[in-house]
């Protein structure tokens, strides 16, 4: 049964992926919003915030990663398990950047492109983008490297992520 998933530095180097773009924008959603906070929310108040948004972060990197693996052990061996970094990071890179993408444009014609008819373009463009990770040698190299480069950030936001539970779960005892 477990040979039908991933290998965990194959996970890991995929989920380093997913978790760098989650957290990025979450953070930069909570920066962007933070000088209007100011005015009316203490430091006591906006700590909480940010755990808040660590810990959905950290919730939506994780349920992003099963879903991967979901696919990984669903589908045949030679589709994703086998190419799992290249393929997930692929994977991940264009469907959140996809979602980060219609959350920022304000021309409905634009979005009506881009997620025809309940997200068929997104699955679409996903699948595409992540047959051509494996074909064409670059790109493969490219997402493996950058994958690899990531796992550096899963040293600052695990423990971060942990801390926001933490501080969530005294929160709500207390």
């Amino acid at each position: 049964m477990l040979k039908r998933l991933p290998n965990l530095p194959d996970i890991v180097s995929v989920y380093a992926v997913i978790a760098s773009m989650l957290f990025t924008w979450s953070m930069l959603l909570f920066f962007w919003y933070l000088p209007s906070w100011l005015h009316f929310m203490t430091l006591g108040d906006l700590i909480p915030v940010f755990c808040y948004v660590m810990a959905s972060s950290f919730f939506e990197s994780l349920a992003f990663l099963l879903l991967l693996l979901f696919l990984a052990f669903a589908l045949p061996s030679n589709y994703l398990r086998d190419e799992f970094v290249a393929r997930g990071a692929s994977i991940a890179l264009c469907v959140i950047g996809l979602i980060m993408l219609r959350f920022r444009m304000h021309d409905v014609s634009m979005i009506k492109i881009f997620f025809l008819g309940n997200g068929i373009g997104l699955v679409l463009t996903a699948v595409i983008v992540s047959l051509l990770a494996t074909k064409i040698n670059l790109v493969r190299r490219a997402l493996i490297s950058l994958s690899d480069r990531l796992i550096v950030f899963l040293y600052i936001l695990i423990p971060l992520s942990l801390f926001s539970l933490l501080v969530i779960i005294i929160r709500n005892i207390i």
